[in-house]
């Protein structure tokens, strides 16, 4: 095992110092904005934007339960692994037939990537990291590969003077124990500096705008509940009742009206006025208020919901949103720039592999 970390401890890896900015003040219009908004919002929107990995990793993890990004998701793991004709996912070429024979025998049968690339590819795209531990024997090699779980691993890098590029992971739940760069398989779709050395995932643009989505959509659906039912206005003529009476006088009015009141099982209270007129407004009436329209909620919804969209790269039509869809067979022969970006994934993987 010596020899395997000599010869795999280095690697082709990208490395940049960024550069944190000194000038931490920020605009006046900012400012301007933070005085004006809501606590609600501000404590929403507070944790986008950090760059601490555990934070992101929450993050992408919660936003798997909205639907579209769901199957985002799941079209970009489909699309990535997608076989050919012959139902070949892999093509391995070699003018050795024994190297060819010894690959097809690695990943078909001991990797068995028909079966779990897809759940790796998945997990990739949405973490923009996956580790995979190879389970290496000194006589018969890989002999299984398992994932471990993302937020348990740290990739080291600059830790050796005499080999700047070596490479090497920490496993912090198992004793910070250490593990070579041959016996991880690292897959990370590079992208963001910022991020180094992890990658960034495709859910990554679509973190703020998701924030924003959900908020939307929980305010859309309290005021339907709040103030969409009808409620009734009772005018009650208090006639010549002197002013410190006309509460226990409404009380009365209020029992008698309604022996056997209604309860709002969505709210548990009385949803109906009771409102005293005298003078020009003489005389009892009860009339209607009509529950409140969202057509307005529904338009900020959809405007923020085209920017999710935007941000996945995706079609709507390809998530279930009705729009004109071609005959191609695959999303990626129907969006050419869909197919660069399941390109620089399948390399990411093949690289690795």
């Amino acid at each position: 095992f010596g020899r395997l970390t000599r010869l795999f401890r280095s690697g082709p890896v990208i490395k940049r110092n960024v550069l944190k900015p000194i000038d931490n003040k920020t605009s006046t219009a900012f400012e301007t904005f933070r005085k004006n908004q809501s606590q609600v919002y501000s404590a929403a929107m507070s944790a986008y934007g950090t760059y601490d990995r555990m934070a992101r990793y929450a993050d992408f993890s919660e936003m798997e339960y909205t639907p579209e990004i769901a199957s985002a998701l799941d079209i970009y793991a489909e699309e990535s692994v997608a076989a050919d004709e012959n139902g070949k996912t892999l093509h391995i070429y070699s003018e050795n037939s024994k190297i060819k024979e010894i690959l097809n025998e690695l990943f078909y049968d001991t990797l068995n990537i028909e079966f779990n690339m897809t759940s790796w590819v998945r997990n990739l795209v949405k973490y923009g990291d996956f580790f995979l531990f190879n389970d290496v024997h000194p006589k018969y090699g890989v002999i299984n590969a398992y994932p471990l779980p993302i937020a348990e691993l740290e990739r080291e890098e600059g830790f050796d003077t005499n080999d700047p590029m070596a490479v090497r992971f920490r496993w912090t739940t198992q004793g910070n124990q250490v593990l070579e760069n041959w016996q991880i398989s690292h897959m990370r779709l590079l992208g963001n500096d910022a991020f180094l050395p992890y990658g960034s995932s495709v859910l990554e643009p679509a973190r703020r705008i998701w924030r924003q989505l959900i908020l939307l959509e929980d305010a859309m659906l309290v005021y339907r509940i709040v103030r969409a039912p009808e409620r009734r206005v009772f005018k009650i003529d208090v006639g010549n009742v002197p002013p410190e009476d006309i509460q226990n006088y409404m009380e009365q009015a209020q029992s008698s009206l309604k022996r056997a009141p209604v309860i709002d099982k969505s709210t548990g209270k009385d949803e109906d006025y009771f409102i005293p007129v005298r003078g020009a407004d003489s005389g009892t009436a009860i009339d209607t208020l009509g529950g409140g329209t969202m057509a307005g909620e529904t338009n900020d919804v959809e405007y923020i919901q085209k920017k999710l969209f935007a941000a996945l790269k995706i079609p709507k039509a390809y998530l279930g949103y009705d729009e004109g869809l071609g005959a191609k067979a695959t999303l990626s022969q129907e969006d050419i720039r869909f197919s660069r970006t399941i390109a620089r994934i399948q390399r990411t993987i093949l690289s690795e592999m």
